[in-house]
């Protein structure tokens, strides 16, 4: 006779992880409205004792929700494109296939973003748990944004820190609100020309940039 499987429960980190995702679902089906600790619990199958044992407060629940996001934020990504030659086109024709991405593949995550965003504004113990994921995404933005510059593929009045603040809140608007493709194609090439130096014709598969030449001295 076969010995009978002992049957093992989750370990803690397993635990916190189905307590976060849990956490997750209830933002992106009722929002800030559904994230009740009950309905945690429920969600993860387990009392609200456990769920008060790894998350002692709302405010530590929410922050492993937005380490969980930033985490899928890093680790999916749309398939690369064709290089166009520039490392910093790259990176932000990478920013528009990764927005298409996630808004056809993970919609739920901009939907919590988007929550977590908008309780921010209203709740300074929210944005302080957010402000760090946002900040390090602007960061990036600027590297490539001067890196760009230096190439001469981006205009030379370009500001980065300037140009990351407002590529990042165009980038949310265009997330949050219900866009079609074509109309969304259609910001992004909004953004594109306005990053480009005179003369740069927009991105083309295949096809290297041009550089712009160096101011003279």
């Amino acid at each position: 006779m076969a010995a009978k499987r002992k049957q093992t429960r989750p370990g803690g980190d397993e635990r916190r992880d189905d307590l976060v995702r849990a956490a997750f679902a209830c933002l992106s089906a009722d929002g800030f409205e559904g994230l009740r600790t009950r309905s945690v619990a429920d969600r993860a199958g387990v009392n609200i004792a456990t769920l008060h044992y790894y998350f002692p407060t709302k405010e530590a629940l929410i922050g492993g929700v937005a380490a969980f996001i930033a985490s899928r934020f890093i680790t999916l990504h749309a398939p690369k494109k064709p290089s166009t030659g520039s490392p910093a086109l790259d990176r932000l024709q990478q920013e528009f296939a990764d927005a298409r991405f996630y808004r056809a593949k993970y919609p739920d995550l901009a939907a919590v973003l988007s929550e977590l965003q908008l309780r921010g504004r209203r709740d300074p113990a929210i944005r302080k748990i957010i402000e760090p994921m946002f900040g390090h995404w602007r960061k990036g933005i600027e590297e490539w944004m001067t890196a760009g510059i230096a190439e001469g593929v981006f205009r030379r009045d370009l500001d980065p820190v300037g140009g990351a603040a407002f590529f990042v809140a165009a980038m949310m608007g265009a997330g949050m609100l219900e866009h079609s493709r074509h109309e969304l194609d259609g910001i992004f090439a909004v953004i594109e020309a306005w990053l480009l130096a005179p003369g740069q014709s927009p991105f083309r598969a295949g096809r290297p940039p041009r550089r712009e030449a160096p101011s003279p001295r």
